[in-house]
């Protein structure tokens, strides 16, 4: 299968084999600590593209259908490029320049993050409109909660394989279907770290929310936090959590083939 089927040419230095590995929580508040600067710098860029997609959501939702009023969304899609590759570098121990790199990868990756930005627009309508009917015919007839799990099922498989294909994407020289089989395994494959991540953002999604009602001076809280480090917490949290399977799962197999051959050569 495609997991183990790629071409793996966009690799970096790694960290130090010989070096003693922290525990994973404290290596993460590490590196947080460590980047926090560039972090916030790294989220406040992102914000830019995410600001023009917020204007044009109020311009628009007048004039657009409901069904299409988060469409521009879609154009922020290709930015997470830069997001992904900045964060996976610094869980890689590795170094990155948050400007230039946001932008190369930006460059390199943006065709591949807006059509997934489509998908997953696509797919969120498609989800939603298909379980909130199925969910209203429960009450006339039980049978519809077969077709109201399965959609149930695939709208949680397919939030969990996003937690891959960014990262994915800009590691690997794959296709996009090449990168949504492989996800799809992951979200598999890695469920206990999709359940972490998911029930951690619910967390904060849930706090943020009741922040934003109880007082003008939380809810002015709230909208600094997500300009100065949300996106890019969430994205180094992702890339933290998943990157240890995808390194053992796709990049050491691929290292350990090249290895041998070039035993063999010898």
């Amino acid at each position: 299968m495609s997991l183990f089927n790629m071409n793996y040419n966009k690799p970096g230095p790694g960290v130090n084999r010989d070096e003693p590995k922290k525990k994973p929580f404290l290596l993460f508040w590490t590196i947080l600590f460590r980047k926090f600067g560039n972090l916030v710098k790294l989220n406040l860029l992102f914000c830019i593209p995410v600001l023009v997609a917020v204007i044009l959501i109020y311009f628009l939702g007048s004039v657009l259908p409901s069904v299409l009023i988060f469409l521009p969304l879609i154009l922020v899609s290709p930015f997470v490029a830069g997001l992904t590759i900045v964060t996976r570098n610094y869980v890689r121990e590795e170094h990155a320049f948050v400007l230039s790199d946001f932008i190369d990868a930006l460059k390199h990756n943006w065709v591949a993050f807006l059509l997934n930005g489509a998908i997953i627009y696509a797919a969120y309508i498609i989800l939603s409109v298909s379980i909130t009917y199925y969910a209203a015919q429960i009450k006339s007839n039980s049978i519809f909660f077969v077709p109201l799990a399965i959609c149930i099922g695939i709208a949680i498989l397919f939030v969990f394989a996003q937690y891959y294909i960014p990262i994915m994407i800009v590691t690997f020289e794959l296709n996009l279907k090449q990168v949504y089989k492989n996800a799809f395994i992951f979200s598999i494959v890695g469920l206990w770290r999709n359940l972490l991540l998911t029930v951690i953002f619910a967390v904060i999604i849930l706090g943020l929310y009741v922040l934003m009602l109880l007082m003008p001076l939380t809810l002015f809280l709230s909208i600094i936090f997500a300009i100065l480090i949300l996106f890019s917490f969430c994205m180094f949290l992702i890339n933290f959590t998943v990157y240890p399977l995808i390194d053992k799962m796709m990049i050491q197999p691929y290292k350990d083939k090249e290895k041998d051959n070039q035993t063999s050569e010898d």
